[in-house]
């Protein structure tokens, strides 16, 4: 729904900014609904009434702003005590981005914690360890197909943490800067190298990542690593 990664990039609309959706035998979720997504929902066809959970990986606005309005469609306008929330305590408890009165229209919430199991309609996810992040942060995994490596700086263990026949790592940075707890693009061919996937996407893109390229990036990565990692682009459709 959406490849915009940073503030910049997000404030500008340079790319869109509405996260991930995923459907598996009907089930239907949608990962990170930034700003924006409610648009790009709608200009995809995607009857929202028909969500069954919203997950947030942390409580940054690029991967929130848009939960509110997501969840108020996912029930209805609150008509339908329908569907899950599932999110990091802070993004309930301090300074919270999901409005209280929203609070009462979702079956349940959950609070995400690290390295732990659930599932939506039967459909597992397992969270990684906590990201290095400003905020409460986690990475996914369902099952053997998809990984997905949302904001962090570079940790021991996030390739096998993640590891999946197709994992989506969230590239903010052209270059590593220690004081921005952002993965790089020698962070992201690490991760593949250690990772070994099926097939590799970079998404998430911060202007430095965007100005050079995402598609050279990733065509460059393939051939040092010889495992196929391409861009990933507003709007694109996998089948896994």
């Amino acid at each position: 729904m959406g490849t915009a990664g940073a503030r910049f990039m997000v404030a500008r609309q340079v790319a869109a900014s509405g996260g991930l959706f995923l459907e598996e035998n009907g089930t239907r979720i949608s990962l990170d609904p930034g700003p924006g997504a409610i648009v790009q929902y709608a200009q995809r066809g995607v009857d929202l009434t028909t969500l069954d959970a919203i997950v947030l990986s942390h409580r940054h606005l690029d991967h929130s702003g848009d939960v509110n309005v997501m969840l108020e469609a996912m029930t209805d306008g609150g008509f339908q005590h329908r569907g899950q929330l599932f999110c990091p305590a802070d993004a309930l408890d301090q300074d919270p981005v999901v409005l209280k009165y929203v609070r009462r229209f979702p079956r349940e919430i959950i609070r995400l914690a690290p390295e732990t199991s659930y599932a939506v309609n039967g459909l597992p996810f397992t969270t990684s360890a906590r990201h290095v992040h400003q905020s409460e942060t986690y990475g996914f995994r369902f099952g053997e197909k998809l990984g997905w490596i949302t904001d962090s700086g570079y940790y021991d263990g996030i390739a096998e943490q993640h590891k999946a026949e197709v994992m989506v790592i969230h590239t903010v940075l052209r270059e590593c800067i220690p004081t921005l707890p952002h993965l790089c693009i020698a962070d992201a061919e690490r991760i593949v190298r250690d990772a070994k996937p099926r097939l590799a996407f970079l998404t998430h893109y911060g202007t430095t990542v965007w100005r050079a390229n995402p598609s050279k990036i990733a065509a460059d990565l393939s051939q040092r690593t010889g495992i196929d990692v391409r861009a990933a682009s507003d709007g694109l459709s996998l089948e896994l």
